[in-house]
């Protein structure tokens, strides 16, 4: 039988952790890797610029997005350019809306900032294919600078500064930074070379780690190399309770301070703060991490659970109408194409990931718009392994109006005749991606370490706890338990849609599903279970349990 150490370093070398020193950093709860902020493209030059703009009192806008990653990056900025010594200029933020003015730059929103006196743009998660926007900004004397994250493309980058670790003559290591990791790595860079040594903007840098580990998690970056450092600091940040906003937040939406894991950021704290956007207006969101005053932090929060329980309510109706047009049709899609009636362009992208999910099947989802009184379709697409959703969309570049995206997610606006088109040019691209291999769409089995249930451990589980923070690029471990003989098995919940039993000797849980499962999991019948390896704490004392994702 092998030791709880062995199982660890076998699923870190078949993660391609093997070096003994890239083990401990991995498992270590102070993790030390991180990169020079100076080895991102312009990154010398960009904190010169804000430098002289902040000493000379210029007024700087940092202009934002309206999902998580954007309000984030946008509260990291300008509490720390309000935090440095010296610095005399105001310093604002503009976040475009999602239903009027879409992502991104644009021409109307660079006058209004013009108008309000800026003089210099930071861009945070965004700007890295505004050519013709930051050209205009330019024409009536505004600087921009470029902070993102995006993938670039050549043709279409603006004149200007741009730090992007995704340019293709970037040297940094770590490629997959969030939008809010750029903007740390900015404070970073201006600590580094204007402000070193000064222990109050070390202290601000250091204060906006949770923001950082926010946004990573909810933009779904791999949660590995540099990133994972961020995360790691940003959690313990969020576990003392550092910031009353955040803190405010986690006792509104029921979660457990002090218990923060990135889980519950990706779908609870993330959630919400991406209400603000999908339903209204983000700067509400923005608002929470800048204001100081608790009363307001109060109606902030609340009104942020008011609308991310509108979104949910809405998305579970949006996603039963998809789910009727669907089963409805004729033929045998291989790329949902849906409009579904009444769609609110804040959650279709949510509303195409659940459809996604549900039917294995690349999804888009409509919505309709209008221009000028031309009718228009904004899409929001969601990938499945192995169909690349904006290489595919390129192929009909024709159609859109816009398009954007990468291989797993992409927005498009088209007009509103071209939908049947589009769905019929869609399916026969996967067609023929299934002709050369007809088990594309297949659902693949979880990728799991085989265990014995002898091995199934407390000191496992509690091994388990250093894998976090887990989440894309860094997946919670799996365990297969094979041909073990079920026991004890209860029915648990209100309605008695949860089961807990023993399998070989290992207390498991299944929850939901008791149903499906129920001639299946019973005393005396052989299973074999895939599932993740937790430590059970009641009344004070910890046990190993096993819970259940898949049944073979």
């Amino acid at each position: 039988m092998r030791s709880a150490r062995e199982i660890i370093e076998h699923i870190l070398a078949e993660r391609g952790i093997l070096a003994p020193e890239d083990v401990e950093e991995f498992l270590s709860d102070k993790p030390k890797r991180t990169y020079d902020p100076f080895l991102l493209p312009d990154m010398e030059a960009g904190v010169d610029l804000i430098y002289s703009f902040l000493q000379q009192g210029k007024h700087i806008c940092v202009y934002g997005d309206y999902d998580a990653d954007g309000v984030m990056s946008t509260a990291l900025l300008c509490r720390y350019f309000r935090a440095l010594p010296g610095a005399r200029s105001e310093i604002s933020y503009y976040i475009p809306s999602r239903f009027d003015e879409g992502y991104g730059p644009s021409e109307n929103a660079f006058r209004s900032i013009k108008e309000r006196g800026a003089k210099l743009v930071v861009t945070v998660d965004c700007g890295s294919v505004s050519k013709s926007e930051v050209a205009y900004a330019q024409s009536i004397g505004l600087t921009v600078l470029v902070t993102d994250h995006h993938d670039c493309a050549p043709e279409r980058m603006p004149d200007c500064l741009i730090i992007n670790p995704r340019r293709a003559d970037s040297a940094y290591p770590q490629r997959g930074l969030s939008g809010c990791g750029v903007a740390f790595k900015v404070a970073q860079a201006m600590k580094q070379r204007h402000y070193e040594g000064v222990s109050s903007v070390a202290a601000a840098l250091n204060a906006s780690l949770d923001l950082t580990a926010i946004a990573t998690i909810t933009d779904v970056m791999p949660l590995a190399d540099e990133n994972r450092t961020l995360v790691k600091y940003g959690l313990t940040s969020i576990n003392r309770g550092d910031r009353p906003a955040l803190k405010n937040l986690i006792d509104a939406i029921g979660l457990k301070a002090g218990q923060i894991t990135a889980y519950n950021i990706a779908f609870g704290i993330g959630p919400h703060i991406n209400a603000a956007g999908r339903m209204s207006d983000a700067a509400s969101a923005v608002e929470l991490f800048l204001t100081e005053d608790a009363d307001e932090m109060d109606v902030i929060v609340a009104e942020l659970v008011r609308r991310n329980d509108e979104r949910r309510a809405l998305q579970e109706r949006l996603v039963d109408s998809c789910v009727e047009m669907i089963d409805a049709r004729d033929g045998d899609d291989r790329f949902l194409v849906i409009c579904p009636p009444g769609i609110h362009e804040g959650v279709a992208g949510i509303v195409a990931g659940r459809v996604k999910d549900r039917y294995g099947l690349p999804t888009a989802i409509l919505s309709e718009s209008d221009a000028d009184g031309k009718p228009l379709l904004k899409g929001s697409v969601r990938g499945v392994p192995g169909v690349d959703v904006i290489t595919m969309l390129k192929k009909h570049g024709e159609l859109f109006l816009k398009l954007g995206g990468h291989a797993m997610a992409a927005g498009f606006t088209m007009p509103a005749e071209r939908d049947e088109t589009l769905r019929a040019l869609l399916n026969a691209d996967v067609e023929a991606l299934l002709a050369e291999n007809p088990q594309l769409l297949d659902r693949k089995p979880a990728v799991a370490t085989d265990a014995a249930a002898a091995e199934i451990t407390l000191e496992l589980a509690e091994w388990m706890r250093k894998f976090e923070p887990t989440g894309a690029g860094n997946p919670k471990p799996l365990f297969r338990l094979s041909d073990v003989s079920v026991s004890n098995v209860k029915r648990m919940g209100s309605e008695r849609q949860h089961m807990r039993f023993v399998a070989g000797g290992v207390p498991c849980v299944l929850f939901g599903a008791s149903d499906e499962y129920a001639d299946r999991i019973a005393d005396g019948t052989p299973v074999s279970l895939v599932g993740v390896v937790e430590v059970n704490s009641w009344n004070g004392v910890d046990s190993v349990q096993f819970i259940v994702r898949e049944i073979d």
